[in-house]
């Protein structure tokens, strides 16, 4: 028997679709917000969100002939056709967010236009209309959610604690900041303040209140366009790495979404500086064509789909590249800490332990420095600020004249070495080999520096150079024949994915034919990268053509070119004079990236002269 199901049925259903929990009611709201054209956007939750929701802007607000309609479903004023679609720059079209809260929780609604006298005042519960008056309010709107999921228990079990409810709005809070530098944003939590930009337009300064210091001085521009498409932003020197995917940020059009040609773009980039299971920190731009992109891929407007990953990738990849060209990037050792422990970010949002963010950024959001041009690395010890005001009431005024004024962070004077490639031409004629030490390292001055060389890592780098311009110049290389062929089953997305890069497998050195359905014949393999068991370098490539959407050179080849030119390298513990030292410095110094072997290990480390002095007691 079918049944028809209920129009309260319908919202409940629909809703879980777009609100699972708090974070998604804030990011709704916040984005209605920013379509809304606001300046000042302020967020307040209690209970993590649970208990209370409240978002105050100062934006167009809503008409009174519209208050009531906004609480339909699909109701929406961004949208007329599906042919919109294309050209769409709006954050929110689907017209499901209010009804879908209405749904679960208890909501009120206070707006005012422009030009009207008064504003309106709704009130829902449930699904349902409750009040919608006329009252007097200042312009912009005011969308208040208490008690979520009061009317489904069995989904309000489902929610984390507070504590990690909260620390997800938080999250998602800094980066409306990000994607938003030129709206000032406010967020409290429990009566107290953790988040407040001044909506200057200046990433770098979000980029500090959010981050601190060590990453706003770690930064790189980025700054690119091609073909339609423009990338700008900021990626962090590969010494400032995270152990998740957390600092790889990125937005597109201004939408905060998820993105395997992107995600996959950032990290083919940082495979050569980073070392496995570390991950770099950018924050990206991307512009593009809205009618190259699928926004409506789910309800929540979480993923975005392109029409041509590889482009995208493409331009991704060369903006990051061109942002570490002719720049160095080795990294200078700290005595007390070591580069390494002093900049690997270990956090995890989605646990518990990020209240530790919170307390964090509460500490952040008291203090504030000077505006003054500080010396290089010497930030004078930063002010404290008063604590913001509490966020207006609905029927205080919010207007941006009235939020809370953030200062700006310091301007850090970056040092030349930071903004010049060192080992270039110029430079390098500087440096003096004093000598080589626990028969691995050398010792190198360089001005008023010492750096230090791992010998193998060195050596390794160069070989996988070379291994990398003989692949590339090769239009095929020889295969092995194999007797009898090596046969292969595929499945139909496999067998696509074959066909459709077969030039890429020709060029190794493979030779395969059609072996009937679903399956083919692999008469030669690799003669050069020959030593994976059977057929496991085959089916590694084909995974990484499938995954990564034929980013060029795979994956699979470079670990292999990476594998033979570490066995083909000099090891510790070899003896080497000074001749050999500047001959293998001179091959060093001519390539395009001599900071990191390819498997992601730094080749050089800097220690200053003012460190030595200062572990020397000589400065203080």
């Amino acid at each position: 028997m079918i049944n028809l199901l209920s129009d309260e049925t319908i919202d409940k259903i629909a809703a879980g679709e777009v609100i699972e929990k708090p974070v998604n009611i804030v990011k709704e709201l916040v984005e209605n917000s920013i379509d809304a054209g606001s300046l000042a956007v302020s967020v307040e939750i209690k209970g993590g969100g649970i208990e209370l929701i409240r978002v105050t802007d100062n934006g167009s607000g809503i008409t009174p002939s519209d208050c009531g309609l906004a609480f339909t479903r699909h109701a929406t004023s961004k949208l007329s056709s599906i042919d919109d679609l294309n050209t769409l720059n709006s954050l929110g079209f689907r017209g499901e967010a209010l009804s879908s809260i209405a749904a679960v929780s208890k909501c009120e609604l206070i707006t005012k236009t422009k030009n009207a006298l008064l504003g309106n005042r709704v009130v829902a519960e449930g699904g349902h209309i409750l009040e919608n008056s006329e009252i007097g309010a200042p312009e912009g709107t005011t969308f208040i959610s208490r008690q979520l999921f009061y009317n489904i228990p069995a989904r309000r079990k489902f929610l984390k604690s507070e504590t990690s409810e909260g620390a997800a709005v938080f999250d998602l809070m800094e980066k409306f900041a990000l994607s938003h530098p030129e709206i000032s944003f406010q967020f409290i939590t429990n009566g107290k303040t953790r988040l407040s930009t001044g909506g200057s337009g200046d990433i770098k300064d979000v980029v500090y209140r959010i981050f601190g210091r060590d990453v706003y001085s770690a930064l790189l521009p980025v700054d690119y366009s091609e073909a339609g498409i423009n990338i700008s932003g900021f990626t962090a020197k590969p010494e400032f790495v995270y152990r998740q995917r957390n600092g790889e940020l990125y937005f597109v059009n201004g939408r905060i979404v998820s993105s395997k040609a992107v995600r996959t773009a950032i990290e083919e980039v940082y495979r050569n500086y980073l070392m496995q299971h570390q991950f770099p920190f950018c924050v990206l731009y991307i512009d593009i064509d809205p009618a190259c992109m699928d926004v409506n891929v789910h309800p929540k407007k979480a993923e975005v789909k392109f029409d041509n990953d590889e482009r995208i990738i493409n331009a991704v990849m060369a903006a990051l590249n061109d942002a570490f060209n002719e720049k160095d990037l080795i990294p200078t050792v700290d005595l007390d800490y070591g580069f390494d422990k002093k900049h690997v970010i270990t956090e995890d949002r989605d646990n518990e332990a990020s209240n530790e963010r919170i307390e964090e950024a509460e500490k952040r959001v008291d203090t504030a420095t000077d505006n003054s041009v500080q010396e290089p690395l010497r930030i004078k010890e930063p002010e404290r600020i008063k604590e913001p005001e509490r966020i207006p009431e609905p029927f205080e005024s919010h207007r941006v004249e009235q939020m809370p004024e953030v200062p700006k962070a310091p301007k850090v004077v970056q040092p030349t070495l930071f903004e010049t490639k060192i080992l270039s031409d110029e430079p390098i004629r500087r440096y003096r080999i004093i000598g080589q030490v626990f028969e691995t390292y050398w010792l190198i001055t360089l001005d008023e520096d010492l750096y230090i060389v791992d010998q193998h890592a060195a050596h390794e780098k160069i070989n996988y150079e070379r291994f990398v311009k003989i692949y590339n110049a090769t239009d095929k290389a020889p295969g092995q024949y194999v007797n009898p062929p090596l046969a292969v089953s595929l499945s139909p997305m496999e067998c696509e994915c074959l066909e459709r890069y077969m030039d890429v497998f020709e060029k190794l050195g493979f030779e395969i034919e059609s072996f009937g359905t679903g399956s083919v014949a692999i008469r030669a393999i690799p003669l050069n990268l020959y030593g994976f068991d059977k057929d496991e370098f085959f089916q590694r490539l084909l995974e990484d053509l499938l995954e990564k959407e034929g980013v060029y050179p795979p994956t699979a080849v470079m670990e292999k070119l990476a594998s033979m030119s570490c066995k083909a390298a000099i090891k510790g513990n070899m003896r080497f004079d000074a001749i050999e030292m500047e001959n293998l410095m001179t091959e060093l110094m001519k390539l395009d990236n001599p900071y990191n072997c390819p498997h992601g290990r730094p080749v050089f480390i800097r220690i200053t002269k003012s460190e030595l002095e200062k572990k020397f007691k000589r400065i203080v």
